[in-house]
């Protein structure tokens, strides 16, 4: 695929520019959280006054500058909730706060994500972890880098081998006791016998990127939005690692099932984890 690198680098900034606005934003209004929180129409799943002033924020901002780009945005504040706004070869696919749930209970694990894809394939990745003071970057081709403050440090995922050695990440959806819903505890019991540890953090943009700067050796997780996943799976395949679907394809966009490993790991927790 040959792209615009100019472009790709002005989207990098643009993306990174709006992602710490919406993170000043989030830090703002956080305690002002509870009052503001709203459950969805999916049980357990809340959104906050917080998640739409980002959003609207960076919506906004990338419309200003990219015009004839199209936007899918997870609380459709300014356009239409899950649809892209505008037919488009460019697609900028946000989530103005992964992990909203730690946002109203006061964890700091939570996310500003920022995607923008071409033909469907993200190409510029940007996570940004206010409460932490971390944001994730990469641009297709480029390799990905964690910057904190003004250092800036390339990342690369880990060297295990082993899945007896390896510390695995994964999450549970909202819906998890209703008929018919994979609620995940199957695959979980039959890793956690096999590896060193697992953990969960409730934000996959972040699991992602832990596992691309090397933190985690592998993460897997089901009924996922494009928002959840579109800039952190760019960054785990800059940092060298592999992402895929349940099933070892390349479906993990938009099929809602998604498994992201160093590489080393990954036929050996699909074997574990996969669709059977």
């Amino acid at each position: 695929m040959n792209l615009d690198r100019e472009l790709l680098r002005r989207a990098r900034q643009s993306a990174l520019h709006f992602a710490r606005l919406a993170g000043d934003e989030l830090l703002r209004r956080r305690a002002d959280a509870v009052s503001t929180v709203e459950a969805k129409a999916v049980p357990r799943e809340l959104v906050t006054a917080a998640d739409r002033a980002a959003e609207e924020l960076i919506v906004k901002g990338l419309i200003a500058e990219f015009p004839d780009h199209g936007i899918l945005a997870e609380e459709g504040v300014v356009t239409g909730k899950g649809e892209i706004h505008e037919v488009s070869d460019w697609t900028w696919i946000i989530d103005p706060l992964d992990g909203t749930t730690n946002y109203v209970h006061g964890l700091p694990f939570y996310a500003v994500a920022i995607a923008l894809a071409y033909h469907g394939r993200p190409v510029v990745g940007v996570v940004h972890a206010p409460a932490l003071g971390e944001t994730f970057v990469a641009v297709q081709g480029e390799g990905a880098a964690r910057l904190r403050g003004v250092e800036r440090e390339s990342i690369a995922v880990s060297a295990t081998g082993e899945l007896g050695a390896a510390l695995l990440a994964t999450g549970f959806a909202y819906l998890r006791n209703e008929p018919g819903r994979d609620d995940n505890s199957g695959r979980l019991a039959r890793v956690l016998p096999l590896c060193r540890d697992l953990r969960r953090l409730g934000s996959a943009e972040l699991d992602l990127c832990y596992t691309a700067a090397g933190v985690y050796d592998g993460y897997w997780e089901l009924y996922l939005q494009p928002y959840d996943v579109a800039a952190g799976a760019l960054i785990v395949r800059e940092a060298g690692g592999r992402v895929t679907d349940l099933g070892g394809g390349d479906d993990w966009l938009y099929g809602g099932k998604v498994l992201a490993t160093n590489g080393l790991l990954h036929d050996a927790l699909l074997s574990v984890v996969g669709d059977r």
